[in-house]
């Protein structure tokens, strides 16, 4: 099955964690305390797109980064829903004050 979405999802999310310099165990142990199920070598495979995760387990590790990162300077890493209502929105990650 195509899952073009998780990997547009998996590639912002790496990019923001790379430009913040935001280790991957960092994100997943704040994805954990918010209820993420997935380990870490699962984690580490999806950000670099050798693994397929679902919407959920997605999402959690897009608010994860989301309440890590300084909105300031870093761009908000989108959730599924916002991939999809943008029509999987392959352009510029949208900059949030």
């Amino acid at each position: 099955m195509d899952d073009s979405l998780g990997r547009e999802q998996a590639v912002r999310l790496h990019q923001a964690l790379e430009r913040a310099s935001i280790r991957h165990r960092r994100l997943w142990v704040r994805y954990l305390s918010l209820g993420g199920s997935v380990g870490e070598l699962e984690v580490g495979a999806y950000l670099h797109q050798c693994l397929d995760l679902p919407p959920r387990e997605r999402d959690l590790l897009a608010w994860a980064a989301n309440t890590l990162l300084d909105r300031r300077y870093h761009p908000r890493v989108p959730s599924s829903t916002d991939l999809l209502r943008r029509g999987t929105g392959h352009g510029v990650p949208e900059r949030t004050a």
